[in-house]
């Protein structure tokens, strides 16, 4: 595996810049905080808050990963449409 890359240390601003680029993460961020305030009320038990806290990773960790692969996905379809001769192969859809 890489070795960790660490950004220099960046300003707030920068921080609301990137979360406001990707709503999808700050959202879940958000609702990670909720979880960690106990905005709710609703986390009686450290149980409670320990399952919330791995559900919500869970989901932050889909959805890091989904907008990876479509990020590389459009990258690469990007590249290709540069390249004369390439052509699309898109999925045959069963006739109706």
């Amino acid at each position: 595996m890489n070795a960790t890359r660490h950004r220099p240390k960046e300003s707030t601003e920068v921080l609301v810049q990137r979360l406001e680029a990707n709503p999808l993460l700050k959202a879940r961020i958000s609702r990670i905080l909720d979880l960690a305030e106990n905005t709710d009320g609703e986390v009686i038990t450290a149980d409670e808050a320990e399952e919330r806290a791995i559900q919500e990773l869970r989901k932050l960790g889909q959805e890091l990963l989904q907008g990876w692969g479509q990020r590389v996905a459009e990258t690469e379809a990007q590249k290709l449409s540069k390249h004369p001769g390439v052509k699309a192969h898109l999925k045959k859809t069963p006739l109706a």
